[in-house]
């Protein structure tokens, strides 16, 4: 059964009419546009999302799902209101939501060719002016097909595929299983365009503008305009060339600092980003550095079911100092609230209380930060759940496919925005079974090899001299 696509107009209990209006940039989106702004145009960031779909397939039910899914959550009706313009120019054009979802693009692929039709779809530049989404059902006689959704990262970001998977999986099961009926109708929980018009309030404004000043002034106060140094011979280059130590624990190494942190009552994450951090201070002979880290603000159960809600950068200013790792991981858990408080603060409007930019041009989403850290687990990001069964009904299976992104060759637009990346070292870690894996990343045209060894030496000495059992 195969229930009729509902139109824009027609949700019950939906107050908001179809919008015409320009918008501006959400708070999320304005670091986002900066970072699309800091590279060349064949460099435009895409978040896709691939499904192998097997089994009997309703393609018309397929199609109205994606509807519901795209008129349930307006961040996936986003469009541009005017061109990109030049790369390295950060002013926004401006976007407008559209009253109708995008449609199902279906192609027929021969047998054994999924793939390459796979690959041929998702290189395939997405045109802003008309939609930041677009779906493709790559069909195949067999029974198996590729269902390729592509997003720009302005709509979407890792955290909204886990919303749209659910959700479209739901939907589809609802028209296709006998005694379903239709989706539950009604808006979505979370509304995007709405977040957009209460940042855009005066008094929402005026507030925001105080709040980044006052941040920038801290930040400054933190050496966010005194750069960690470049080596004698750095070089700059439009296309980051990185070099890596690892900083992954082993299970019994994870295991004694997840008892310390249960101890200190702290998380993992800011054990790890103090630990970072205290290794970083001592190679670069600093008291006092800026962090970055990542975070949505998903503090509602509404907002956890949003699609567009992306992370925001946030700074985390750090006084290191003489202080023990408890005191450090205290501190970096009260900055880490008071950062909270800001996850609405668009990046420019911190920023441009700085010398980091200059006129309308782009810029690095890390130009304030010393270091960067993006952690998924212990109380870091939250992991995906791409490997959850979808419950698309008894007669098809979904199953994610992974595929290279192409943004992993990015160029950067200008020397400005390369060196403003150039300049920050980037952690990452990840909770698994085994234990707690990472890598400490930097340009190694402009960071110098034995200060990289000397953080990550630093960083694995403090694990070490941590109290066992």
């Amino acid at each position: 059964m195969t229930v009729p696509a509902r139109s824009a107009a027609a949700i019950p209990g939906d107050s908001r009419a179809p919008d015409t209006d320009v918008l501006p940039a959400s708070s999320r989106q304005d670091w986002c546009w900066h970072w699309v702004r800091c590279y060349t145009e064949d460099s435009a960031p895409l978040e896709a999302e691939v499904l192998l779909l097997r089994g009997r397939l309703d393609v018309g039910a397929l199609r109205d799902a994606l509807a519901d899914v795209e008129m349930r959550h307006d961040a996936l009706r986003l469009h541009l209101a005017g061109d990109e313009g030049t790369v390295e120019d950060a002013t926004w054009p401006g976007q407008r939501l559209r009253p109708t979802p995008s449609g199902l693009h279906v192609v027929a692929a021969g047998s054994g060719r999924e793939r390459a039709e796979m690959t041929h779809t998702l290189g395939q530049r997405l045109d802003l002016t008309d939609r930041m989404v677009r779906t493709t059902l790559v069909r195949s006689a067999d029974g198996e097909h590729l269902l390729v959704a592509q997003f720009h990262h302005l709509a979407v970001d890792a955290t909204s595929h886990d919303v749209f998977r659910r959700d479209l999986a739901a939907a589809y099961a609802a028209r296709t299983e006998p005694g379903r009926g239709a989706p539950a109708d009604g808006p979505a929980p979370f509304s995007y365009v709405d977040m957009i018009r209460q940042e855009q309030s005066p008094q929402a404004r005026v507030d925001r503008q105080r709040r980044a000043a006052d941040l920038a002034r801290t930040l400054r106060a933190h050496g966010a305009e005194e750069p960690i140094p470049a080596r004698p011979d750095a070089e700059v280059s439009l296309r980051a060339q990185s070099i890596g130590v690892p900083l992954t624990l082993s299970a019994d190494r994870t295991e004694t600092l997840l008892r310390w942190c249960r101890e200190r009552r702290t998380t993992p994450h800011n054990a790890l980003l103090a630990l970072l951090a205290r290794g970083v201070a001592e190679a670069y002979e600093r008291d006092r550095l800026v962090a970055t880290v990542f975070m949505h603000g998903r503090t509602t159960p509404a907002a956890r079911k949003a699609v567009g809600l992306l992370c925001n950068v946030m700074h985390v200013p750090l006084d290191i100092g003489d202080r023990g790792l408890s005191g450090l991981a205290r501190q970096v858990g009260d900055r880490m609230l008071a950062a909270w408080d800001g996850v609405d603060l668009p990046l420019s409007a911190v920023v441009d209380n700085t010398t980091a930019r200059v006129g309308t041009e782009a810029v690095f989403r890390t130009a304030l930060s010393h270091l960067a850290f993006d952690m998924t687990g212990g109380a870091g990001r939250r992991i995906s759940d791409a490997s959850a069964p979808l419950p698309f009904g008894p007669a098809l299976s979904a199953q994610n496919v992974t595929y290279e992104p192409s943004y992993h060759r990015q160029r950067f637009a200008g020397r400005r925005q390369a060196l403003q990346c150039a300049r920050t070292l980037y952690a990452t870690a990840q909770m698994t079974e085994s234990g707690i894996t990472g890598s400490l990343r930097v340009d190694e045209r402009y960071h110098d090899p034995e200060r990289l060894a000397r953080v990550a030496d630093v960083f694995h000495a403090s694990i070490d001299a941590l109290p066992a059992g």
